[in-house]
């Protein structure tokens, strides 16, 4: 059985006649009587019988033509489903991060964009620490947060900055004040999170440029876990700021160091090997659209 059989079934049945069903569709007649024969050798039941000049459907026609026009339907269906997704307006874009980079980055964007494409699925894989580049080079996923990265393979959008805070109890002497310095933290309880943070990555640096480590008591996955405890009075917590509302970042001193930036772009990239997905293609023009469109050619501006 062919989809183009059910579609002679369903214009014959129509049109009262297989000529001018052949007319309608612009195929030669005996092509479309031969169809719906063999149709009918094929599903052992007479489809039509003759009325008058025309022909109508038999009993057993008109409860198959329901079926006949549902499938058609859903080909229908298939077929313009496909047709968005070669044009980027369905299908689904895959985006690996750290969890603290939805809200602030993510979520805005991927907002507007279902608000432009909602057909378009964006699915997000979060990860306590920042994701490995990798993976869009292995293809597992579409793009990839991450720290600047000067890699040919990859192309790239700038989605902010990122900076180290410091956070405290209300009764600390650093409590409101704008900065504090990374040689300050010698000798206090610093809460912050693991090795694989982004915190820990613009940190580290300046710590062995001042020949020092950290008194960490506590180690945690979860900012606000962390910011719980400084509150609290067990620590002063040290945290890159997209684990924090804009209002509450504003609150909170930010590190420094004179040496050592305390603070990073943060990207996302899309590999540039291969042909990358129509309706990802999409995701990147919004996300470029959304400020200077950036790439990852040395961190210059590429053309518009």
């Amino acid at each position: 059985m062919e989809l183009r059989q059910l579609r002679y079934l369903h214009a014959v049945a129509r049109e009262g006649s297989f000529l001018r069903a052949a007319a309608t569709l612009d195929v030669p007649q005996p092509s479309l009587w031969r169809s719906v024969k063999a149709l009918e050798a094929e599903l052992g039941i007479a489809l039509f019988e003759r009325s008058g000049r025309g022909v109508q459907l038999t009993g057993a026609g008109n409860q198959l033509l329901p079926r006949a026009d549902y499938l058609l339907n859903r080909a229908e269906s298939v077929s313009q489903f496909a047709h968005e997704l070669a044009r980027g307006r369905a299908g689904v874009v895959t985006v690996a991060c750290a969890y603290p980079h939805v809200p602030r980055f993510l979520a805005p964007l991927i907002g507007t964009f279902r608000s432009a494409h909602p057909a378009i699925h964006v699915a997000v894989h979060e990860y306590s620490g920042l994701p490995a580049i990798e993976q869009v080079l292995n293809g597992d996923v579409d793009l990839v947060t991450g720290l600047g990265q000067a890699d040919q393979r990859l192309a790239g959008h700038q989605l902010g900055d990122v900076r180290l805070a410091v956070v405290t109890s209300d009764d600390h002497a650093w409590r409101g004040r704008s900065h504090v310095s990374v040689a300050e933290l010698r000798g206090q309880p610093v809460l912050t999170g693991s090795a694989d943070s982004l915190t820990r990555r613009l940190l580290e640096p300046a710590l062995r440029a001042g020949g020092f480590g950290l008194d960490i008591t506590s180690e945690s996955v979860n900012a606000t876990t962390l910011v719980a405890l400084a509150r609290a009075g067990l620590g002063v917590a040290v945290i890159a700021d997209d684990n924090l509302s804009a209002d509450d970042s504003a609150r909170w001193p930010a590190l420094v160091d004179e040496h050592t930036p305390m603070s990073a772009p943060l990207w996302i990239y899309w590999s540039r090997e291969g042909g990358i997905a129509p309706a990802v293609r999409s995701f990147v023009r919004h996300v470029q659209g959304t400020g200077n469109r950036l790439d990852r050619d040395g961190g210059q501006p590429s053309p518009a």
